[in-house]
């Protein structure tokens, strides 16, 4: 018996490692990160801008619709309903790009109304935005450039790890995330360079203390409104691929299970925006937070979906029954305990990227801090890991069970949670724990 116990104790820590090993090595992607945050510190104007971090946050949250391709790919791949090639791939393959591109689509009229509605529920009076025609313009724009460019690399990725034997379940994922960050965040600021949608031809006002740009008016709105014509055309492209598309069973079944999750991301991907507006302070106070959040938001991201993949895969391949007593096998909970491990060693060297970068824009007599801001990104990974990972180990269970296809809904709920519980944690432990941190 204590044999047994014993090989069953060394197969449990052989599988940790393993996964740990692997998760680490795909979680590091996440590094790249670093560059969203660096491109949003330069090129958006946060401070003097209100509603910039407001559309961010729900932009960033819909990467997770765009990465819906990548765990239906991994799944596709092992089951062989996909092939690993653009050439001569099945009819499946082909559903599923076309149904990525119409989600994002309807992701991105949704972050608009979304957005919308919530500046004008929490700006003062000078800052509120009347005239909608941005909050529908740049978000088409921007998910329909990210969406295009993001479903060929996706589908590289996960055809070149597949057939280099690699598991696409573990490494295209946090890939895909960094390059969806850095794609959905250089778009954003690009697209604003060129519209400038504020009152930059008007004196700055004084709101709260602190000089802001005036809401855009006159011919400071003329070209967001020649950005209307490629915005028209990105819908009429969308129109067209639902006509094509509509009486295609596979197109048809991701369209409906993704639609939940589609709300789902808009809604709590502003709420996140909100968070950021909330806790502009401690991203100003403590820079390294600020080139480093992309990064971090990313890898609590892809820890979640990393095990969120795998336990599909294992539920689709019969390796693993759905139900919450699986959760004791050791083929679970040692990916659970390993992803949630590599996650952190990840994280901390996130901090230390960020410190390095920052160093000198630390205040002077404050060095000290970083070792708090270090326990604060740590626990808001550790607290979001848990909490997501459980959401989304259940969910995955429910829709197993209903004969709902989980890749549908989990990745797209697993970024947006995720994104809310890492800005979350990370903004309540700043307020709590980083001096001069204050609201």
């Amino acid at each position: 018996m204590s044999s047994t116990s014993s090989i069953g104790k060394r197969t449990a820590m052989n599988l940790f490692f393993g996964i740990f090993i692997q998760a680490m090595i795909a979680l590091a992607f996440d590094s790249g990160g670093i560059i969203s945050g660096i491109i949003a510190n330069v090129a958006m104007n946060t401070q003097q801008i209100k509603w910039i971090l407001l559309l961010y946050g729900p932009l960033l949250a819909a990467r997770g619709d765009i990465a819906v391709l990548a765990g239906k790919l991994g799944t596709g791949l092992h089951l062989g309903t996909v092939k690993p090639s653009f050439r001569k791939n099945t009819p499946v393959y082909k559903s599923l790009v076309a149904s990525t591109l119409t989600i994002a689509m309807l992701d991105a009229f949704l972050v608009g109304i979304v957005t919308y509605i919530m500046n004008l529920l929490i700006f003062p009076a000078d800052l509120k935005v009347y005239n909608p025609t941005f909050f529908f313009v740049i978000p088409i724009l921007v998910m329909t450039v990210a969406a295009l460019i993001s479903t060929q690399i996706t589908s590289a990725v996960s055809f070149f790890t597949y057939k280099k034997g690699l598991n696409p379940d573990v490494y295209v994922v946090p890939v895909m995330s960094t390059v969806n960050n850095i794609l959905i965040t250089t778009t954003f600021a690009g697209v604003l360079a060129v519209l400038k949608p504020w009152g930059w031809k008007h004196p700055l006002i004084e709101v709260n203390g602190q000089d802001v740009f005036a809401v855009a008016q006159g011919n400071e709105m003329l070209p967001t409104y020649i950005a209307i014509i490629p915005a028209v055309l990105a819908l009429a492209g969308t129109i067209y691929i639902v006509m094509k598309n509509r009486k295609d069973h596979e197109y048809s079944k991701m369209m409906k299970e993704a639609v939940f999750a589609v709300f789902a991301s808009a809604i709590i991907g502003t709420i996140t925006g909100f968070i950021l507006t909330q806790g502009e302070a401690a991203l100003e106070h403590y820079p390294q937070l600020l080139v480093a959040f992309p990064a971090l938001i990313g890898t609590l991201v892809d820890q979640n979906a990393i095990f969120a993949n795998m336990l599909i895969t294992d539920f689709s391949a019969g390796y693993t029954e759905p139900k919450i007593q699986s959760f004791r096998k050791p083929i679970v909970w040692t990916k659970f305990l390993g992803i949630g491990a590599g996650g952190i060693v990840i994280t901390m060297f996130l901090g230390v990227i960020g410190t390095f970068i920052k160093w000198g824009e630390i205040a002077p007599g404050t060095k000290w801090t970083v070792i708090l801001v270090m326990i604060v990104t740590v626990l808001a990974n550790v607290l979001g890991f848990i909490i997501v990972g459980a959401l989304i180990y259940v969910l995955s269970i429910f829709a197993f069970r209903r004969e709902i296809d989980p890749d549908n809904f989990a990745i797209p709920l697993t970024a947006c949670l995720a994104d809310l519980a890492c800005a979350g944690f990370i903004i309540a432990f700043s307020f709590i724990m980083l001096p001069g941190v204050v609201a």
